[in-house]
C-alpha cells in the first residue's frame, strides 16, 4: 500500500533541475509533441516525455507567436478555459533534433514551426492554427532522463511553479520527473490567493515505494502512480493554503512513462 501520509515541503532553485551537460552526440531528432499552456500574460510548452530516445527529456520553455494576432487568439482560447475540467491543447513542431533546446547547445533553436491542436494531437485532438512559427523566449526546464528500468523511487513529488512573472495569476504545478515509472503530471492554479515566486518550486511528500522490505525493488503499477497523485492533489492543495478546487488538472500521463 502506498502512504501518503508524509507531507513535507521543500523549496529548490530552478537552475539544480537544467542538465549542466550537452550530449551532442545522442539522437534526439523527432517529432516532439508538446503540452501548451498559458494565460493572457505568457504561453508555455512542456515536451512530451517518454523512457526512450528521442523522447528521453523533461523540457519546458516560454514562448510567443511570431503573428500577434495568432498568439492573441491562443491566449484568449487558453483564458475562456481556464475554468473547465477539459483544457488541454498541444503543439506539433515540425521534426528537430531536441538536444538544440539545451542550455548548453551549440547550435540553440530560436524559433519552431508549429501546428496548434485543441487536445491531444495524438489522441483525436483538433487542429486549430496550422503553419505557425513560435518564437522561443526562454527554456526553464531541461533534464534528461534515465532509461534504465526498475530503479527504486524517492518519496519526494516535487513540483515546479511556472507562471510568466511573480504577480501572474496564471500559475501553474508541474511535476519534475525522475525514476521510471513517472507520470506527466500538469495543474493550473486557478485564483492564486498569493504571489508566487517563479525561481522555487513545491514538493509534496508522496509514498511511491513500499514500505522497506527485502527483495528487489517492485515498481508502482500504472494505476497505482496514477490513484496516488489524484490522492496527493488535496494534500498539495492544503500545503499551498488553497482548496482542491483552486487546482484544475490540464494532463495527466502515466502510460507513456513506464
Amino acid at each position: 500500500m502506498y502512504n501518503l501520509r508524509f507531507i513535507a515541503v521543500c523549496f529548490i532553485i530552478i537552475s539544480q533541475f537544467i542538465s549542466p551537460t550537452s550530449h551532442a552526440n545522442d539522437s534526439h531528432f523527432g517529432l516532439h509533441g508538446m503540452t501548451l499552456f498559458g494565460g493572457d500574460d505568457g504561453l508555455f510548452a512542456s515536451h512530451l516525455p517518454m523512457y526512450h530516445q528521442p523522447h528521453n527529456v523533461q523540457m519546458v520553455m516560454q514562448f510567443h507567436f511570431s503573428d500577434a494576432a495568432t498568439d492573441k487568439a491562443v491566449k484568449q482560447q487558453l483564458a475562456q478555459q481556464s475554468t473547465q475540467s477539459e483544457q488541454l491543447w498541444t503543439i506539433v513542431p515540425k521534426p528537430f533534433d531536441l538536444m538544440r533546446l539545451h542550455p548548453n547547445s551549440d547550435s540553440p533553436l530560436t524559433h519552431l514551426q508549429i501546428e496548434v491542436v485543441e487536445g491531444h494531437f495524438e489522441r483525436g485532438g483538433t487542429s486549430r492554427f496550422s503553419s505557425q512559427k513560435i518564437i522561443i523566449d526562454k527554456v526553464i526546464i531541461f533534464t534528461e532522463l534515465s532509461m534504465q528500468p526498475a530503479q527504486e523511487k524517492t518519496n519526494i513529488a516535487q513540483y515546479l511553479m511556472v507562471a510568466a512573472s511573480n504577480q501572474s495569476q496564471n500559475q501553474f504545478l508541474i511535476k519534475l520527473l525522475k525514476n521510471r515509472p513517472e507520470v506527466d503530471h500538469l495543474l493550473r492554479v486557478l485564483n492564486p490567493d498569493r504571489p508566487m515566486t517563479s525561481q522555487v518550486n513545491s514538493a509534496l511528500t508522496e509514498q511511491l515505494t513500499t514500505e522497506k522490505q527485502a527483495g528487489p525493488f517492485t515498481a508502482p503499477t500504472t494505476l497505482e502512480l496514477s490513484n496516488s497523485l489524484h490522492a496527493s492533489k488535496v494534500e498539495l492543495a492544503e500545503h499551498l493554503s488553497m482548496s482542491p478546487e483552486q487546482l484544475i488538472e490540464i494532463y495527466l500521463e502515466t502510460g507513456e512513462l513506464q
